[in-house]
This record gives C-alpha cells, structure tokens and sequence, in this order.
C-alpha cells in the first residue's frame, strides 16, 4: 500500500472513531438530562425572563428585537439569549418542554466542541482524542453543570459558551495559519458571548493562556500577541461596564454598607478552594449558597495559603508542565467575574458559575495522565477503565440532582434539606406557594424566613399580603407592613399594603399617605393610584 493510501486510510479510521466518541457523548449527555422536557418553568427568573416578559412571549418581531438591544433585562443585558427566547417561541410555541430542548441540545453542542477543540486543536499532544473526550465527557455530565443546563433562565449560561467555544476554534485556527477573517470570526463570536451574558468578558486573557500552551506562540513575542488582544480587551471592558452599570440601576450590587469589604475578602479564596472541592465531592448542591458573615478567619488563611501554593507551583513547572499554568490560570481567571469583588445578590458562589471555569481543570486533570501510559495496552486498559468509572459515577450524580430542577417546590424544599437556615429558599417556597393557592403553607413558609432572618424585609412584605388579601386579617397584617417598612423604608408595596389595611379597617383618611408614598417611591404602580383614587373618594376628598 503506498503512503498516500496509508494515510488516507489513517484519516479514516480517525473520522471514524472520532463519529464513536461523539455519539457517545450525544448519548450520555441525553440520557443525563432527558428528563428536563418534562419540567416546568421555575419562578426563579424563568417567569420574569419569558413567562411574564411581553416581549419575549410576543416571539421574534422587529419590535421585540429593537427592545432587546435598547433596554437592560432583569438587572443585565443580553439580547442575544433574549433573542434566542423569542426563536424559541416562534418556532416550537411556549411551552416549557421548548425551551429545555433548546438548552439542552446547546449544551449537547457546547461539549461536542469542547470534544473537537482539544482533540483537534491542540498540537503535539499525546492521545489527544481520548484526552479530548474525557475533557468533553466530564464537563458534559458533571453535577455541578447541572444547573446551567436544567435552569431555562441560564440559557444565557450555555448560549454565551456556546460562542465563546467558537471563539476559541477561530482563534486558534488563526493562531495555526493567520487570517484576516479567522481572526474577525473569533472577535465577532466573542462579541456574540458577551451579548448572551458577560461571563467570558476575561476571554482576552484566556486566549493569551492559550497562546503560552498549548499553541506556543509566546517565542513570537509577548507585545505582539497584547496588540493582538486589544479588540477583544475593548469589547470586553465596554460589556463589563454596561453590566455593572445595569446591576446598580437594578438594584442587585451590594454595597459596602449591605457586604463589607471584609466580608467579601474573606470569601473570595474560600470559594475558590470550595469550588475545587465540589468538582471532585459534589455533594450538598443548592440552586443558592448564601453569604455568610461568620467564615472563621483560619478558613480564609488555608484558603490562601493553598491558592498561593498551586500558583507558585503553575509557574515554576511551566516549561516542564504547561497544562498546569495554563489549566489552572484559566479556572482562576474564568472565575474572576463572578468570584464576589462586585458582590451580585446574596450568593457566596453557585454551581453555574463552573460551567466555563471547570474545562481548566479538567483540562489539568486528563493531562496529567503521563504519556507513557498510552504505549502499552495495559495502560490503555487501566486509563480507560479508571476513566469511564469516573464519568459513570458523575452521570449518576448528575442525573439525579436533575430532579431537583422539575418544579419551584421540588427546588426550594432540596435548597432547605441541604441548608435547614436558607432564608432566600423559604421565601421563594412562599411565594410559590402563593401563586398555587396553598395560602396558609406559604405563611408557614414566610413566618420561618423572618425567623431565620429578622432583619430580611421581603418575607414581612409578602406575608402581609397574604394575610390581608387571601386571609382577610388586616389588623395582623398591617403589623407586618410597618415591618417591612422599619427595614426598607423604600418597599413601595410595603407602604401600599399598610394603606390597603388600613383601607379595609375603615380608615381611609389614614390610607390616604401611604398610597401617596408608595407612588412616591414607584410612580408607575398602578395599584397603589387605584387605591389612592378610592380612599380618596371614601375620605370624601
């Protein structure tokens, strides 16, 4: 047989088993998380990113498309996931079932690219199509994915993967043979990440780790690859402001007042080793870790100390080692954004923080498998074996944290089976509660997150209106009214709750301010004019 026909039969049998391996993550990944077509939409932020967005429900219009791009969305702005909503309903209706398909089957994507970068795009690596397909598998069914993938409203989280995956194959198709339009491709699917959710705004940086190792492009010259960076780096800053602008006007940043700078300090390196440790034990998983203000200072100090370690440790073995430098600093960096500098809501960290930061990781993990072990069938055989137990055990985890994701009770009750004191989970199982009819559970539930949490203002505000409105008790309502007000004195609904009591025990003329207050705070409440028209009218005004 001549050479030629050697190496086309080579390339066959690659294409071939290259055909296997995809199919294989396909299957498992589907079989992962199938049950998801059957789960409803969560009242954590699906209702307000689709069911309740008039927009959104309104399908792919040149409106709806114009609004996506000129107003910021539920304390962020990414059209192109909003967009992607709107495809979703155009073309398969509004029901749940669509919108868990579609994610799904990106995210089915998103590992067959991680698949194709490493096992293809890598140079001179040794098994790099099983190293690939570990890498692949792992970040396909690993439980702390679970939740970027069986949560419709992060379809924002697989969507901008999605594109920065692409990014990536662009990139390094440049960085392997330049071209104008390799290198134009890989800035327009960057820009098309950030304009899904401003995950990957660190991706200038990424590409740079990728430039070190695998591709070796650092003997090129340091400066050259930053000019390279600039476009990216400038698109990145612009979507980072934007984002962060749009969180404070939504209310969502805390201040230093609400999470002190040493609050913030102390968890930083604490989630980060966390993390880690849930990659490899992923155990107590919830849809919120709270904040906490009593992590013991030895706690932050190993954390560091640990954190230190391995960086020194990266550095040092970056000539002998470079997965490492470039695994590790991907994870580390990939991370920045959501690590708590800018404290966004009340989490302490949360599994779809991972989805990109973990490949890293896992890239570390499937290199360390020295190559020697590849040379003998024994090795082969251990390698194997070691790793398709692994990958079953993951999927098996994942599998079953998928069923915690079928409804908004099933979600809130495992969030307090993991954490007895989450306050946020007992509030929204309140809430949940509500929309249903089950008035009475939901006054449980609220009356056990103000006991958990006194000075939280929300639970006082919602227990008054079921107490008031369903219950019809407006004089144990109106107590908790004042509450809510006591520790937010800017709760428009609050102040409308004590008018609507006060309404309803006959005291209109009372009412009167506290309606005027609520529209005060929120002109646009609609409610509260009502009301304010009537105890007017009553008051004989």
């Amino acid at each position: 047989m001549t050479e030629h026909g050697k190496g086309n039969q080579s390339e066959s049998a690659r294409g071939l088993s290259d055909v296997f391996i995809i199919a294989m993550i396909v299957t498992v990944t589907l079989f992962v998380f199938s049950e998801v077509r059957t789960f409803d939409l969560l009242s954590y932020d699906d209702t307000i990113d689709i069911s309740d967005n008039p927009h959104v429900n309104g399908g792919l219009t040149v409106a709806n498309v114009r609004w996506v791009f000129t107003h910021q969305h539920a304390a962020n702005w990414f059209p192109l996931t909003l967009i992607s909503y709107m495809l979703t309903i155009q073309l398969f209706g509004a029901s749940p079932a669509a919108h868990h398909i579609v994610g799904l089957m990106i995210h089915v994507i998103n590992s067959v690219l991680l698949f194709i970068i490493v096992s293809r795009l890598f140079p001179r690596i040794t098994a790099a199509r099983w190293r690939g397909a570990f890498v692949a598998m792992l970040f396909a069914v690993h439980p702390m994915h679970v939740e970027s993938v069986a949560w419709v409203a992060e379809r924002k989280d697989v969507l901008s993967v999605f594109f920065g995956f692409l990014a990536i194959m662009l990139y390094m198709h440049y960085a392997q043979r330049p071209s104008v339009m390799k290198y134009l491709g890989a800035l327009l699917c960057f820009i098309f990440s950030l304009m899904s959710k401003a995950m990957l705004v660190t991706l200038p940086f990424l590409l740079l780790l990728l430039d070190f190792w695998p591709l070796g492009r650092f003997n090129t010259g340091i400066k050259r690859l930053l000019v390279e960076k600039i476009p990216f780096i400038v698109f990145s800053a612009a979507v980072s402001i934007i984002t962060i602008l749009s969180q404070k006007a939504y209310g969502t940043v805390a201040s230093l007042e609400e999470v002190p700078l040493n609050i913030r300090l102390v968890n930083i390196p604490v989630s980060y080793v966390k993390y880690i440790l849930k990659m490899f034990y992923p155990n107590k998983q919830a849809f919120l870790y709270l904040l906490k203000d009593d992590i013991p200072l030895w706690h932050t100090g190993a954390a560091v100390v640990v954190l230190l370690m391995i960086c020194v440790f990266a550095v040092v073995m970056a000539r002998r080692l470079p997965y490492i430098l470039t695994g590790w600093f991907w994870y580390v960096g990939t991370l920045v954004p959501v690590i708590g500098f800018v404290q966004v809501g009340l989490q302490a960290m949360a599994d779809r923080y991972t989805y990109i930061p973990y490949v890293g990781l896992f890239i570390i993990a499937a290199m360390a498998v020295p190559d020697s072990t590849f040379r003998t069938p024994r090795g082969k055989t251990i390698v194997s074996v070691a790793a398709a137990v692994l990958i079953i055990l993951c999927a098996a985890k994942a599998k079953a944290q998928v069923n915690y994701w079928r409804t908004s009770v099933t979600l809130y009750h495992h969030a307090i089976e993991v954490d007895e004191n989450n306050y946020i989970a007992y509030y929204n199982l309140g809430t949940t509660y509500i929309s249903q009819g089950r008035v009475n559970e939901a006054v449980t539930a609220f009356k056990k997150a103000i006991l958990i949490r006194p000075t939280y203002s929300s639970p006082y505000t919602n227990l008054g209106m079921a107490l008031l409105f369903q219950l019809q008790r407006p004089e144990e309502a109106i107590g908790y009214f004042y509450k809510a007000i006591e520790l937010n004195p800017l709760s428009s609904n609050a102040y409308n709750g004590v008018g609507a009591s006060l309404a309803i025990l006959k005291r209109p003329g009372e009412a009167i301010a506290y309606f005027e207050k609520a529209l005060e705070l929120d002109p646009n409440f609609e409610q509260a004019r009502s009301n304010l028209a009537r105890a007017r009218r009553e008051a004989g005004l």
